[in-house]
């Protein structure tokens, strides 16, 4: 165990943040975890897709400059844009699509293998705590539009490196599989991977917070971190405002985990990481007709757009907006959302029932999240895992915490850490 870094504060109680903190307390560390909301899982997290799935895991992937402007004048748009010009926008979308030009084959092997080493972690916590879970096994990954079907080859090359089964289907053989799905919606492509998994993160978020009080880490919840700096001694001050925890706190390490007030927190670290808010957007539905709805889970690659079965509720989720977050949902999202799901199962829910909610996601230009210290030492990170990252969530913490603790990770982790972002 690295002396150095007995107590540990991690700053963000959603999923990467609660497990990085349960793996560090199952290593002997001293945790803590300071919330700025009153409870675990209530941003981010609160918005996964629910999709436990290596296999259709994707680095982010946006439609081309052109096709993006055009968005803002449809009723359907794959990406929500904000009006007026954001230059700070068009260059953090210029280097995404450098990343997918250049280097989509080679990240998306990377999120594929992380996802998958944190499926199995996940799968593993589940049966040792005995976790009620809403598991259930199988994906589509569809792909409308010709230019997104022509990555297929390269998620097949990453599904036979990691030997993930899975199978190029037309809609025929998808009705084949699930019986309820329409083909009213056309598909340029399909892939299926019976062993990709969906359920509901959020539920497994507040067990592994469990799981981790068990360890002895404390949740420090309504509490707001202003900076992180340095201290003598090779220590770490926090600035911190809280009802309960004292103005000032020294700890021996740090691990941010705090979505976008991570790259506020690190800047004056030297470690500006090229983070970008965008919006998701989701809706939960009553199912209306059994035999009708979907018994595996679905990814549209074109709108970023998932659904899963939870029970007798389906759970919609996706589309990425370049717009403020605000108490009134984008009218178009919400028309999307639910005109998406009705391409596929039309008869399957009550639509009209359905109960809306937005969040707000940090994301970084090559779509993979970046785990590791920081220039400065003991300051670690561990953000960017996205709508569709519960596995890489696990998957990273886990490796943070092997990297705190100086013992070899379990997986290669190049490409991402924080120096391979900033380089």
């Amino acid at each position: 165990m690295n002396s150095t870094h007995r107590q540990i504060a991690v700053i963000g109680g959603g999923l990467s943040g609660i497990c990085s903190a349960y793996f560090l307390a199952a290593k002997g560390y001293e945790v803590a975890v300071i919330e700025r909301r009153a409870h675990v899982a209530e941003e981010a997290t609160f918005g996964d897709s629910g999709l436990l799935a290596p296999g259709a895991a994707m680095p982010l992937t946006l439609p081309g400059a052109m096709a993006t402007f055009a968005c803002r004048f449809e009723d359907e748009p794959r990406v929500l844009l904000a009006s007026g010009t954001d230059f700070s926008r068009r260059r953090w979308m210029g280097a995404t699509r450098q990343a997918q030009q250049h280097h989509f084959a080679e990240n998306k092997l990377r999120l594929s293998r992380l996802s998958a080493y944190g499926q199995s972690l996940t799968l593993q916590l589940q049966a040792h705590y005995n976790l009620d879970n809403e598991n259930g096994s199988g994906v589509f990954h569809l792909f409308r539009q010709p230019a997104e079907a022509a990555r297929m080859e390269a998620m097949q090359e990453a599904a036979r490196q990691c030997e993930f089964k899975h199978q190029v289907l037309d809609a025929a053989a998808i009705r084949t599989l699930e019986p309820a799905f329409s083909s009213e919606a056309k598909l340029s492509g399909a892939l299926y991977y019976p062993d990709d998994q969906a359920g509901n993160c959020v539920l497994f978020a507040k067990q592994m917070r469990n799981a981790a009080q068990a360890l002895g880490v404390s949740f420090h919840f309504e509490s707001h971190v202003r900076s992180v700096s340095a201290e003598f001694g090779g220590r770490v001050a926090l600035q911190v405002d809280s009802p309960h925890l004292a103005p000032q706190m020294g700890v021996d390490a740090v691990v941010v985990a705090a979505g976008m007030a991570s790259a506020e927190l690190l800047r004056p670290l030297d470690t500006d990481l090229p983070l970008r808010a965008l919006q998701s957007y989701s809706a939960l539905v009553p199912v209306k007709n059994p035999d009708d709805a979907p018994n595996m889970a679905l990814y549209d690659d074109s709108y970023k757009v998932a659904m899963t079965r939870l029970g007798s509720r389906i759970r919609i989720s996706g589309l990425l907006g370049f717009v403020p977050p605000s108490q009134t949902l984008p009218p178009k999202a919400l028309r999307n959302l639910l005109k998406i799901a009705g391409d596929y199962y039309p008869n399957a829910a009550n639509y009209n029932q359905a109960h809306f909610w937005s969040n707000t996601l940090a994301l970084l230009p090559h779509g993979l999240p970046v785990v590791g210290p920081t220039r400065q030492g003991n300051v670690f990170v561990n953000v960017g895992h996205g709508a569709t990252g519960w596995a890489a969530s696990v998957g990273s913490a886990r490796l943070l915490a092997d990297m705190v603790s100086g013992e070899d990770t379990e997986i290669p982790i190049d490409g991402l850490q924080p120096r391979d972002v900033l380089a």
